[in-house]
């Protein structure tokens, strides 16, 4: 009995992961476009505009491996660096899987001097909508080597 309820929740699951037209391409353009918000609150340093778009249990994971809440990660927004680095979304490919959405980004930084060559960095950010709005849950963050 419970292998077959099991088995109509993953029917279920695939069923909605498979659903193609307007809900689907709504959902990777409002995450298009509250990545590129993200982008923009980096470049700012503008931690309002960050904790609008983090979710209260967000789950950073930075390059090196090290964990961060998202207190932590607004707590490191204090005090911006003299010279602020510029973030530019190169990709944001979204996926869709109902009130949850995954976006792998590219994303290059430079410094506003421009005295160092850019890095570049691939994201996975996940999104989930929670009482009609989204909100990024997870982040993990890697560079991508020249």
């Amino acid at each position: 009995m419970m292998t077959g309820r099991l088995t109509l929740i993953a029917v279920a699951l695939l069923l909605g992961q498979g659903a193609s037209g307007g809900a689907q391409e709504d959902t990777a353009v409002v995450i298009g476009r509250l990545e590129d918000e993200l982008a923009l609150a980096f470049n700012r340093y503008d931690a309002t505009a960050l904790d609008r778009l983090w979710s209260d249990d967000l789950t950073f994971v930075f390059p090196n491996g090290a964990l961060a809440s998202k207190a932590q990660r607004l707590a490191g927004l204090k005090a911006p660096p003299p010279s602020l680095p510029k973030n530019a979304n190169e990709s944001v490919d979204v996926k869709s899987y109902g009130d949850v959405a995954v976006a792998i980004v590219v994303s290059k930084w430079s410094n506003a001097d421009e005295t160092k060559p850019p890095l570049r960095f691939r994201a996975t950010h996940v999104w989930a909508r929670r009482a009609g709005e989204w909100k990024l849950v997870s982040a993990h963050v890697s560079q991508i080597k020249p």
